[in-house]
């Protein structure tokens, strides 16, 4: 749950894994100095000795309005991602980074075993899967990775009353890759999409994406409501 500060007032950046956080962090900090409620360093210590079940900057929006008195935040801004990209990316990371996943799992596999565990370990893989929805406020300006972070640059403009900052947001933590881009483990089955279509239901209403569609559709207003709490018992035994 980044915050920064500018003309006396604080923001919030509500960030999403696996959309470009640690680049639009890096920007914040260049532009407004530290930010608040950030630990990049959060899953380097032993588990013991967590104050927080998630990194600080992974925090649903639940959580954080239960800890930020709502009108101590001037505004609110977070970068989405189509649900099936932001999956696949999570996998990757957990495969070339974390090292979590099973030799030679597919997506599927991955995807399925988290859906039989997410119920009661929601906290699971640091919130990488955690629908988007339970992380953004309803009332932040979204903005789609998918149509450029630098996009963000004229709305910061507009928050800090100047054009100060770089006109660019840089991408930060590019790693070479160790899965070609075409691997067939990284191909969700037919099956998998589906059960992605109802796992991230409010994700694909709220944000505009289309299931089977890359390009970005108008946004519609989501319900409200949490998926984690029923995702247990919507997918518990219907794979194996």
């Amino acid at each position: 749950m980044p915050v920064f500060r500018t003309g006396g007032q604080l923001h919030y950046y509500a960030h999403v894994p696996k959309c470009g956080g640690s680049s639009v962090e890096a920007y914040l900090t260049s532009r407004f100095g530290s930010l608040a409620f950030v630990d990049t360093r959060h899953l380097d210590q032993l588990e013991a000795r967590h104050w927080t079940r998630s990194s600080p900057q992974h925090v649903t929006v639940a959580d954080f309005r239960r800890l930020v008195p709502a009108d101590w935040i001037a505004s609110s801004f977070a970068v989405v991602r189509h649900p099936v990209k932001r999956l696949v990316s999570a996998f990757r990371f957990q495969v070339e980074v974390e090292g979590t996943v099973a030799a030679l799992w597919s997506v599927d596999e991955w995807f399925d075993d988290w859906l039989k565990r997410a119920g009661e370990e929601p906290f699971l893989y640091d919130n990488h899967l955690r629908p988007q929805s339970e992380i953004v406020p309803q009332d932040a300006t979204i903005f789609r990775i998918e149509e450029g972070l630098d996009r963000i640059v004229p709305h910061l403009d507009a928050l800090a009353g100047n054009a100060d900052g770089a006109r660019m947001i840089p991408a930060e933590n590019v790693r070479k890759k160790s899965i070609g881009p075409d691997a067939a483990r990284l191909k969700p089955s037919a099956e998998t999409l589906a059960r992605i279509g109802v796992c991230y239901a409010e994700d694909f209403r709220r944000f505009g994406y289309g299931l089977h569609d890359e390009a970005p559709m108008p946004s519609i207003p989501a319900p409200k409501g949490g998926l984690m709490g029923r995702l247990a018992k919507t997918f518990k035994g219907k794979r194996t």
